[in-house]
């Protein structure tokens, strides 16, 4: 009689319980593996779906804006993440033709670091000196609000700075009246390089990090700039320029808010960071790329052990994007960023 409900107890096992689990993993390894490595860490199927539903959203984006690299250097990031080497190289490539010719970023960015055995991605480091070379220069210029002021009084100084594809006058709009309203000079550079109407892209991390030094420098030559708090904003290409060189030289800047940035945490100099201990803000649409999600918690979570104080806002309905009340949400930026730089 045991032997007999030995067996039944086992036949309901691999009934109800066993088989069920094993049909269902053959099911999810017919079509794709059941985890992946994003990320440096082992995710569920949901994140490889979420990385999937992004690839097919930036395919979209890149089919209809031409000029628009960044699309294809976030089908790079998710296909290397995901481990398609292949297709990921064959995005890089075309972002690198559409303009990106950053290889400070390349070589930096973690999301990428598959494809640098693969035979390809040598060439394509090359090609960006190619595809500088065929960009069109402009003369960067800055826009500021000219704020009234008797001199005396020593008045903090915001450094902001556009997205790829944007100008200098978007960014500047958002922030005037706050920054007039709050006693702060604003500055706004236009990046150097043309690629459509109305429409600038950074270059490269250095060329970008020459152009803001230079706009700070006349800003402090009109106004009575508080060196101690120099605060530098950014969006997009500009947030990712923003970030990396205040983490760079943070001896330079009090804080920054970043909106969608890349986070590189190579060129973070953490014995400075760790002495000058620069305020950082973080902020993300909740449905942005999932693989620059998780790249800006990374951010929080290192700079938050290095000592820094760090705030991730994620904005509720949106993309890579502003929020609908962008007014609202900077000064809440500005403000968190204000008392949080080290005194």
């Amino acid at each position: 009689m045991n032997v007999l409900r030995k067996v039944l107890l086992v036949s309901i096992l691999l009934t109800y319980i066993i088989f069920p689990i094993l049909a269902q993993d053959n099911a999810e390894n017919s079509s794709r593996p059941r985890r992946a490595n994003i990320t440096g860490a082992p995710r569920t199927m949901e994140d490889v779906r979420k990385f999937e539903q992004a690839i097919a959203r930036n395919k979209q984006i890149v089919g209809f804006v031409s000029y628009y690299y960044d699309g294809c250097y976030n089908l790079a990031a998710l296909n290397a993440l995901l481990g398609n080497k292949e297709e990921a190289i064959k995005w890089l490539e075309k972002a690198v033709e559409k303009g990106l010719i950053d290889t400070e970023i390349i070589n930096n960015d973690p999301d990428i670091d598959s494809l640098k055995t693969e035979k390809n991605f040598s060439e394509i480091l090359k090609l960006t000196e190619e595809t500088k070379s065929n960009l069109a220069r402009s003369t960067p210029f800055t826009v500021e609000n000219n704020l009234q002021t008797d001199g005396k009084k020593k008045l903090p100084l915001l450094v902001v700075l556009h997205g790829e594809t944007e100008n200098a006058s978007n960014l500047f709009q958002l922030w005037d009246s706050l920054a007039k309203k709050n006693q702060v000079v604003l500055i706004a550079p236009q990046a150097l390089y043309t690629i459509g109407d109305g429409h600038y892209q950074w270059g490269t991390m250095a060329e970008g990090r020459e152009i803001v030094a230079k706009a700070i420098a006349e800003a402090e030559k009109k106004y009575p700039v508080d060196t101690n708090k120099i605060y530098v904003m950014g969006f997009s290409q500009g947030a990712t320029l923003a970030l990396n060189m205040a983490l760079s030289t943070p001896e330079r800047f009090a804080g920054v808010i970043a909106v969608a940035p890349r986070y590189l945490h190579k060129l973070v100099a953490l014995e400075k960071i760790k002495k000058y201990s620069p305020a950082v803000y973080l902020a993300n649409g909740e449905n942005e790329d999932p693989h620059i999600l998780a790249n800006n918690q990374l951010a929080k979570n290192l700079l938050t052990d290095a000592g820094l104080k760090v705030e991730l806002k994620l904005f509720r309905n949106t993309g890579h994007a502003f929020p609908a009340n962008p007014s609202l949400e900077l000064e809440k930026a500005l403000t968190w960023i204000e008392q949080n730089k080290k005194q």
